[in-house]
């Protein structure tokens, strides 16, 4: 085991979980067979174990772990199972440890009759979305646990959460997870060490009065001001306008974007919606540092929004663009913006240009004769300033910390302009209305703050999402190892794919609903799936004594070897044959789905659904079992229940 992770302290859910996970027969056999290959690629080497160096025998390992997932081997796919299964439940466990006391519950029961969204239960929707909470919160705080206690190429595993918003509790320690530049932080306490009075701006009393200015009505018209925030903001930006001044970068003021960007930052690092208390002084200057390094990565590493500063510049380019002067090279965020919006809505491109362009309708034949970098041109123009302040002086808090989980996650030059184009598409209907640019600044400036979070995430997801995880080289939107083993079989691989994530949707939904109820699942089981083993081991009976044995002795244990063989191979061909039934009621079950809701949820939808959401799942079941059973009927004469639903073949799942 690499030294990094031999040192690594798991919370105790977790630790739990993988003493479990170890003492599994699935393990145990994975285990093997990665030593049997191992040695018998030694073997070809004619090499022993011992003769590797500590990196030669992990990368060795590693290898041969690959090659086993690639192709899919039954050992590590059961193990995957056996994980799933053991985290469920101690994730599940962990949940009824934190919740609230039966005695605390008791008390609010004067309010259980409350009636909320649709008749149900205004208790009962609290509890069931706090239960959910909490379940992403325990999850989330083990993954960020391990992050942090991994070497830095390790730190690119956040973006499997690419698409989703940060839970509160996850969202300081995994932006500062990221924003680390160890250049930056050691130029500050060499400076501080030298000279503390040289990091201290000539223009300190300007930029204390704008950022608290910014801070009383910055990020979606919040007032987020405390006499913390106000101190570490300042501090950090008086720092950094002495830094441009010594590359003969900086003017008498600071820029202005500079106070947009650093509002959520300081906003997230101080508690967020509870803002911390300010921490004794030699603490809070330490803290002051962690500001300053995350700060100055947001700025200077590639991709991030320095890459997005020519937006200043080009939102001043109205004139000269109104002249037909279209000199300059076009930013390549304007680019990938114009190509999102394109992707999203040709017709909403047009428009948008058109108000650039302070043209009617009616000049729409104008419109089209521009080439792809004038529009481009027309676009970073419009936008540029928006851009440029990456969105925090456009979107609601919660949509703009959204957003910037996004950037954080990937970079500010990949997520930015895609998110324009979706904030766009939310507002198309008032933007089809704007006649100038001036009226589709307004409607930027006031419509965009009351944008849903769950509305621009799907804008997001369908039109932008695909594109960003394509650059970022990821090759899906779910990273589970399920669908990994289905890219790795043969045939094709997106059907494999799909029938994987409907399986995941199936076996997690009742799950999901009695986990939030209050009741726990059976330890051991998932919906659709049959038990698992946790490697309670058997004893292997004593081999008997070697006797001498006749020819006719000989003849008869040939024979039954044989007939061993040939019911090994029969009940191989059988299980063939099962796990083709099991693919087949999966088809049944997606186009059962399609037929009753009109199509087949995704496992990111269905895992995300809320009180509603789930009810309108529950009063259509019995249709969709009607469905199941006619197309189950018409293939095999069978059929099963969608609540509890085993594959053919398979044992029926529990929930205690």
């Amino acid at each position: 085991m690499p030294q990094e992770f031999a040192t690594i302290q798991l919370p105790g859910w977790l630790s739990t979980a993988k003493d479990t996970i170890t003492s599994t027969r699935q393990w145990s056999k994975l285990v093997k067979e990665i030593h049997v290959r191992v040695a018998r690629d030694l073997t070809q080497r004619a090499l022993k174990f011992s003769d590797l160096n500590p990196s030669e025998q992990q990368a060795l390992v590693e290898q041969v772990h690959s090659d086993l997932l690639r192709e899919g081997d039954d050992s590590v796919s059961n193990l995957e199972k056996a994980v799933n299964s053991v985290c469920d439940t101690e994730i599940a466990a962990e949940v009824r440890r934190i919740k609230p006391s039966e005695q605390d519950e008791d008390q609010d029961q004067g309010s259980d009759n409350e009636k909320g969204e649709q008749g149900v239960p205004a208790k009962k929707q609290e509890d069931e979305a706090t239960s959910a909470s909490k379940i992403v919160e325990v999850a989330t705080s083990a993954v960020i646990t391990l992050l942090e206690q991994l070497p830095p190429e390790h730190r690119a595993l956040t973006r499997l959460m690419l698409g989703q918003p940060f839970p509160e509790a996850f969202r300081n320690r995994a932006w500062q997870l990221n924003l680390k530049h160890a250049t930056a932080k050691k130029a500050y306490e060499v400076a501080i060490a030298r000279r503390r009075v040289d990091t201290i701006s000539t223009m300190d009393v300007q930029i204390t009065q704008e950022a608290q200015s910014f801070l009383q009505s910055a990020i979606g018209g919040v007032n987020i001001y405390s006499r913390r925030r106000l101190m570490l903001m300042k501090s950090t930006l008086s720092y950094h306008h002495t830094l441009l001044m010594q590359k003969g970068e900086g003017t008498t003021t600071l820029p202005e974007r500079m106070y947009w960007l650093m509002a959520p930052i300081v906003y997230v690092y101080t508690g967020g919606k509870t803002p911390s208390p300010e921490l004794a002084p030699q603490e809070e200057s330490e803290f002051l540092v962690t500001m300053i390094e995350a700060w100055e990565c947001l700025v200077r590493d590639q991709g991030g929004v320095s890459s997005l500063k020519e937006g200043e510049e080009w939102g001043g380019k109205a004139a000269a663009l109104d002249r037909g002067d279209f000199g300059g090279t076009v930013p390549g965020w304007a680019k990938t913006f114009r190509e999102a919006l394109r992707e999203a809505d040709k017709g909403l491109l047009s428009q948008v240009v058109r108000c650039a362009r302070n043209m009617d309708s009616e000049a729409e034949s104008h419109t089209a004769n521009l080439d792809a970098e004038e529009e481009a041109s027309y676009l970073a123009m419009i936008m540029g300033q928006t851009v440029s302040r990456c969105l925090v002086d456009t979107l609601s808090l919660d949509v703009c910390l959204y957003v910037w989980d996004q950037c954080i996650m990937a970079t500010f030059a990949i997520i930015v302009p895609r998110v324009c184009a979706a904030v766009l598409v939310c507002l198309k209907e008032s933007i089809d209305s704007c006649t100038d640019r001036e009226s589709f600044i307004d409607v930027l400036a006031t419509q965009g703050k009351v944008i849903g979070l769950a509305r621009l995430q799907m804008i997001l997801e369908r039109f932008a999402m695909p594109a960003a995880r394509s650059a970022l080289g990821m090759k899906s939107t779910s990273m589970t190892v399920d669908s990994k083993f289905a890219e790795a079989e043969e045939g094709d691989s997106e059907t494999l794919q799909n029938d994987e994530v409907l399986k995941q949707v199936l076996a997690r939904m009742d799950m999901i609903a009695t986990m939030t109820g209050g009741e726990l699942p059976n330890s051991l089981t998932n919906v659709g799936a049959k038990p698992i083993s946790l490697g309670r081991k058997v004893p292997k009976l004593q081999k008997p004594p070697a006797v001498e044995v006749d020819t006719a002795e000989k003849e008869k244990k040939s024979k039954e070897k044989k007939e061993k063989k040939e019911k090994k191979e029969k009940k191989k061909k059988e299980k063939e044959q099962e796990k083709q039934r099991v693919v087949d009621y999966e088809a049944d079950v997606e186009e059962a789905m399609k037929a009753v809701y009109g199509r087949a949820y995704s496992l990111e939808e269905m895992a995300s659904f809320g009180p509603m959401d789930r009810r309108k799942y529950e009063e259509k079941k019995s249709e969709m079992e009607a469905k199941l059973k006619e197309l189950r009927g018409a293939r095999e004469g069978e059929h099963s229940g969608l609540v509890g639903w085993a594959p053919p073949g398979g044992e029926r799942a529990r929930i205690d």
